[in-house]
């Protein structure tokens, strides 16, 4: 893909630019069924290795594309024609969500769960956060992967990646730190120590 083009997410998703929002979902769940690894016929194009990058990049547009606040901050700069490349990345148009709407909170989990004193004094306490205690926390709270990718827009093909803490299935990791903080946040966590407290242990598994 060259340069040019390589933040275009209606060119990566097919569409084009006035398509409707439920387009927007429709050409996401296309192109992901598309480049799959569960089509074996993408490998006669793309070698493992570009088909993944090539799902970074749909999950980046569907991130941007399928949030209307992101969707319009994007639209402006690819618009304006006066943007470089990286006032159009993801990182970039996230940022700039919370300048323009520093109030806006991810939507709180609507679930009830019975209470276990003991495991709530462990989650307030707990330092040390890896994938393998956020999934323990989902669970405790009664959440699917499933669910946490609806409340988050995060797919729930990283959600178990973050868990799994699995970097082969997961995009840069600007973009696991991102997600991090919004599952935790939907967890009712303190997203900042979560994060912070899972990055290290994540990117101290990739040195391994």
């Amino acid at each position: 893909m060259q340069a040019t083009s390589r933040y275009n997410y209606y060119e990566i998703l097919e569409l084009t630019a006035n398509a409707p929002q439920h387009e927007v979902t429709a050409a996401y769940e296309r192109a992901r069924s598309t480049y799959s690894g569960e089509n074996p016929a993408i490998y006669t194009i793309f070698s493992e290795q570009e088909a993944r990058e090539l799902l970074v990049l749909i999950e980046e547009a569907y991130q941007v594309l399928g949030n209307k606040i992101l969707r319009n901050i994007y639209d402006q700069r690819l618009l304006s024609g006066n943007s470089s490349l990286n006032d159009l990345t993801y990182s970039s148009i996230l940022e700039a969500s919370k300048q323009v709407f520093p109030e806006q909170k991810i939507e709180k989990t609507a679930t009830s769960y019975k209470k276990n004193e003991a495991f709530e004094k462990e989650i307030a306490a707990q330092d040390n956060w890896d994938g393998s205690f956020l999934k323990k926390v989902r669970e405790y709270k009664q959440l699917t992967s499933q669910r946490i990718s609806e409340i988050t827009k995060i797919n729930s093909y990283y959600v178990t990646a973050i868990e799994n803490m699995d970097p082969e299935n997961l995009p840069a990791v600007v973009f696991v730190r991102g997600y991090v903080v919004q599952i935790a946040k939907a967890l009712g966590l303190d997203d900042k120590k979560v994060a912070d407290s899972y990055m290290k242990n994540f990117k101290s598994g990739l040195g391994k």
